[in-house]
């Protein structure tokens, strides 16, 4: 890992980036809740493996002080001429995406 924002590091609950980048070991796969890691990664790299530049997946987010908080998680995989292979990821609070459009998430229909 690089980078995150500001949003990011609120919802993790994270100071700033060095508290961040000492907490994961700059690795995204100790923000996934352990027994999920295998599982999240497979399905992100299947999603990927099979044409799409984009992946989706709902997931257990590690927050910093050892809590957990249902995220889905957008990825998006590019590649850099300066930095190689880059993965943009958009988290999203599951528990306030459904309060926010509860209808959405309950309609027989979608649009």
């Amino acid at each position: 890992m690089s980078y995150a924002n500001k949003e990011f590091l609120d919802m993790a609950g994270y100071e700033n980036l060095d508290a961040f980048f000492n907490g994961t070991k700059k690795s995204f796969r100790n923000l996934i809740r352990e027994d999920q890691q295998k599982a999240v990664e497979t399905s992100i790299w299947n999603q990927i493996e099979s044409g799409s530049k984009n992946d989706y997946i709902h997931y257990q987010l590690r927050r910093q002080d050892g809590t957990y908080i249902p995220v889905l998680d957008q990825g998006r995989i590019v590649e850099s001429e300066r930095f190689g292979r880059v993965f943009y990821v958009l988290f999203m609070d599951w528990q306030a995406m459904q309060s926010h459009y509860s209808e959405k998430f309950n309609a027989k229909d979608v649009l």
